[in-house]
């Protein structure tokens, strides 16, 4: 079905909106030019949000821009990304990986970023959403996650909202945008004078005082005033241009109508078939396609053609040529409350009935569904059995309703009740919410089938995990008599085989805890009695219950065996029914627990290489929630590694992400540390404002407490406090306080330096001892450079700083590397060796840049200076804002591959980093090297270096 498709295009739509016309045109041509943003269009219904979005559609065009309409529907809200999953399928049918019933909504957000990028790199691309108040949460979090970049890459995002609903999670988010420089056109009722100007403009003559009166009356509302217009020129006969009527016959009978009213006037002079179809379309939401209306008529496509005609040109239907949609959601929503709420969900069941039958796709199936509640009949029930399991891995929230409202209509002993228990404990498992222990427990209290103890006990226990309820996850598994190994076959309500899963399972939740002395010797059993009995998944648990208390023990070389030994059980185990999420999530930990080890002892690409087997599993398997996990162990890695964009772009992707209590702490700790070092000083205060009030994590994730630690201590010393910054971090050397914190070796050099600069040389010398200490646990060349450092300024031995310099560049730590020549320059300096000292300096001072630290640059040269040693101050000048030495060191990594022909993937996987990274920079590279497309890049590069 195609048609003309029907939009503003007269002046009339402009009339009262000239500002706001005028705001968005600038955007568009920024756009056009290579440079995005973020715009929220906010107003009450119809006051014109809808017909704006339409008129920057037609401006994008015509400027040559990708145009992208996307609508979001009250009915749909519970489904994730449908909006622009709908119109990313138009635009280009054939890039879904998968079909929809088969993937999950991480993975399906991951591949839609995925998708923009490469639009981004054919052109401008703009992003039109309608009514974002009704977007289901992942929209939600898409649409923060891309204004967060928007401004960086050549993508213009437009959403229209209104205020009502008032739902938080969308205030949320507003605040958010407005925070990120989303730009806000608030959309006012016209003036009595604007309205005046509509009305000649739609009647061709100037309306009198009673008509203009008349009209205000409609508030302002530019819909409104046309329904009013258009009811009034069929009832009265007027032509345009011709003679107007002052309306006091209207006027005295309580004219004019309410506006809904108005609105319907407009739907009674449509015949009576198509008034039907329309109340049938109502069901189907603002958007839905004609295969869809026929099912629910029990129509042919081709008998809707003349509905069609009608509809249209009677300015209620759009044709968009893929589908069709209401002209404005006012009217959908009139259609839809004149059926009284009974009457609305029995029609919701019948039209889920038919939609099956034509084959319709899964989740709009279930849209129906849900709207049907308890009407729906036998054959829906056997429909939500038969999809509970993918509905289950692709919309977890809508599976649970659904799931639940099936059982709670079938006897518990029918043999769909245990299934479809086992199905809700999945869908459970996936939303990693607080509300999904609530189901889990419920459905343990209920449930009498062994297996499904077991298996709803592993769901609880890793949902209790990312929660950080350590302790109740091992209360949960004691319930079940599988921590106690003296427990007698016959009380144990689960087989042998889960048991000494849960016992895995449980020894992992110890050392999560704290209590490695309970830990250990399970650990231990547990492997033993799996690998007697070759059970893999069980031996998977354990070995990974092993390496975490390797790790605690700082034993990091052979925690990496056990770890890898792990991996390999869990390789060996099936990754298909029964226990596949829960087998899947504890591989995905391992690896991103790997990166962790890995990035311990400095081996920095291995552990971006287990970053992204995980980041490719997670994606694959739909492991919700584990996306912000290894996002954030990026982040870290490429914190320390000095890639500081690639950081903060990950970091920005992590806010309202489900989350567990560790991971504020450590995002915000690391924002401030960048922010700090670069002297960016607004970025900093409010990233430690969110900081400060955190509560710090508990167990084994208390480590990320350091990196609170170190943000406080390098606040205080910018404002100029060292004896503060000092006292900050002193609590690091109690043994007790520093149990946990496994990253103490990082700081304290800074330690050292801070006692060292405000005279406190006994506090210096005992943070050395500790650091030499702590440098003789295994095998770790990082504890031992750190311990040459602080013995080389306690000890005034350059040749032993030195040491720790060429160890942070041999393993690519600039801002260590940095500090520790820095500190090598100071010392000697003090020593009279003046110009081996200016050397040094300008070694740190090279780190310092690379990495963007200008805070840390001038520091060093403050030090150096009052001690007589002095650099050229012209290389300390802020970087340029265009041109090659605008572009920061990964930039123009990311430049020299791009003049090479490198596709953004390519240019991914040998640097390391997001394909959206990767876009992020060349967008940043156009724009400051002022062109528009790779070529001109590589022309760019070839002109440079000819210079």
């Amino acid at each position: 079905m195609t048609r003309e498709t029907t939009g503003p295009t007269a002046g009339d739509t402009w009339i009262g909106r000239e500002r706001e016309v005028g705001e968005l045109a600038e955007l568009i041509e920024a756009v056009a030019g290579g440079r995005g943003g973020s715009v929220l269009i906010e107003g009450e219904p119809a006051i014109g949000k809808t017909t704006l979005l339409a008129l920057t559609s037609l401006e994008a065009a015509r400027l040559g821009c990708r145009v992208l309409h996307a609508t979001a529907s009250e009915l749909a809200h519970d489904f994730p990304l449908r909006p622009l999953l709908r119109c990313l399928d138009q635009d280009r049918q054939n890039e879904t990986d998968r079909p929809e019933d088969e993937t999950h909504t991480m993975a399906v957000m991951e591949r839609l970023i995925r998708l923009l990028t490469v639009m981004l790199d054919e052109g401008p691309l703009v992003l039109l959403l309608d009514d974002l108040h009704w977007a289901d949460d992942a929209t939600l979090l898409l649409w923060q996650r891309l204004s967060r970049v928007a401004g960086r890459v050549p993508l213009l995002l437009v959403a229209t909202v209104r205020a009502v609903p008032d739902r938080p999670e969308v205030s949320r988010l507003r605040r958010g945008l407005l925070s990120a420089d989303t730009r806000l056109i608030e959309l006012a009722p016209m003036t009595p004078a604007e309205v005046a100007a509509l009305a000649q403009s739609l009647l061709g003559v100037a309306p009198g005082p009673k008509l203009c009166g008349w009209l205000t009356s409609a508030g302002g509302n530019p819909l409104f005033v046309r329904e009013l217009l258009d009811a009034l020129r069929r009832d009265e006969g007027i032509e345009r241009n011709g003679p107007v009527v002052e309306l006091a016959g209207r006027a005295a009978s309580g004219f004019p109508p309410p506006p809904d009213q108005a609105v319907g006037e407009r739907l009674s002079h449509l015949s009576a078939p198509c008034q039907e179809a329309l109340r049938a379309a109502a069901l189907l939401g603002t958007e839905f396609t004609a295969r869809e209306l026929a099912a629910v008529l029990d129509r042919s496509p081709w008998e809707l053609l003349t509905l069609v005609d009608e509809a249209v040109p009677a300015g209620v239907l759009v044709d968009t040529g893929d589908g069709l949609r209401f002209r404005h959601p006012v009217i959908r929503q009139a259609l839809y409350a004149a059926l009284q709420p009974e009457q609305r969900a029995a029609a919701h069941g019948r039209a889920a009935h038919a939609m099956a039958a034509a084959g319709a796709p899964m989740d709009r199936i279930a849209e129906q569904l849900l709207r049907a509640g308890p009407t729906a009949g036998g054959p829906m029930l056997r429909w939500i059995n038969e999809h509970a399991e993918p509905l289950a891995t692709r919309c977890p929230e809508v599976a649970t309703e659904l799931i639940q409202s099936a059982m709670d209509r079938l006897p518990p002993e029918d043999p769909g009740h245990s299934m479809l228990e086992r199905h809700l404990g999945t869908a459970a498992f996936l939303l990693r919410r607080p509300a999904s222990t609530v189901i889990l427990r419920r459905l343990l209290d209920r449930t009498h089938d062994r297996e499904n103890v077991a298996q709803l006990t592993m769901s609880l226990v890793h949902s209790l995990f990312w929660q950080g309820g350590w302790d109740e996850a091992i209360e949960a598994i004691a319930a079940v008599g599988s921590l106690d190994s003296a427990a007698e076959s016959s009380r144990d309500p689960v087989s042998a085989l889960w048991r000494n899963r849960l016992r895995a399972l449980g020894a992992i939740a110890l050392w999560s805890a704290g209590r490695e002395a309970e830990a250990a010797p399970i650990a231990a059993e547990v492997v033993a009695e799996a690998v007697r009995d070759g059970d893999d998944q069980a031996e998977a648990y354990g070995r990974q219950a092993v390496a975490l208390g390797l790790m605690r023990a700082r034993r990091t070389e052979s925690a990496l065996a056990e770890n890898e030994r792990a991996l390999a059980a869990s390789h060996r185990a099936a990754t298909i029914g029964k226990g596949s999420q829960e087998n899947t999530d504890l591989r995905i930990s391992m690896l991103v627990t790997r990166a962790v080890m890995l990035g311990t002892v400095d081996r920095m690409e291995d552990a971006l290489a287990a970053l992204r087997e995980a980041g490719d599993l997670s994606e694959a398997q739909g492991i919700y929630g584990q996306f912000s996990g290894i996002a954030m162990s990026s982040a870290v890695l490429n914190y320390w590694t000095g890639r500081w964009d690639d950081a903060l772009t990950g970091l920005a992707g992590i806010e309202d992400l489900p989350g567990i209590a560790w991971m504020p702490v450590l995002r915000h700790g690391v924002e401030v540390l960048i922010h700090g070092h670069r002297d960016d000083g607004p970025a900093a205060d409010a990233a430690f404002r969110e900081l400060r009030d955190l509560p710090d994590p508990e167990g084994l994730q208390r480590s990320h407490t350091s990196y609170r630690l170190m943000a406080g201590a390098l606040m205080a010393e910018r404002a100029g406090r060292q004896r503060e910054a000092l006292t900050v971090l002193l609590p690091t050397l109690d043994a007790r306080y520093a149990k946990d914190l496994d990253q103490r070796y990082q700081w304290l050099p800074d330690i050292v330096r801070l006692a060292l600069s405000v005279g406190e040389i006994e506090i210096a010398r005992a943070a050395a001892v500790i650091s030499t200490q702590e440098s003789g646990q295994g095998s770790h060349a990082g504890r031992v450079a750190a311990a040459a450092r602080c013995k080389g300024m306690i000890d005034g031995d350059p040749e032993v700083l030195l040491s720790a310099v060429e160890y942070y560049a041999r393993v690519n730590r600039p801002l260590q590397t940095g500090q520790a020549s820095e500190d090598l320059a100071v010392l000697l300096a003090t020593l009279g060796r003046r110009a081996e000292a200016r050397e040094q300096l300008l070694r740190a001072v090279e780190c310092y840049r690379s990495t963007g630290a200008e805070w840390d640059i001038e520091r060093a040269r403050s030090r150096l200076r009052a001690l007589g040693v002095r650099t050229v101050k012209a290389t300390n000048g802020p970087r340029p804002k265009s041109g090659w030495q605008a572009l920061t060191p990964a930039e123009l990594k990311v430049a020299a591959l791009v003049s090479q022909g490198h596709s953004n993937p390519e240019i991914a996987a040998e640097l390391f980093l997001s394909p959206r990274t990767v876009q992020t920079h060349v967008s940043h590279i156009l724009v400051k090297l002022g062109v528009r497309s790779r070529t001109e890049v590589a022309r760019k590069a070839y002109e440079h270096l000819g210079e």
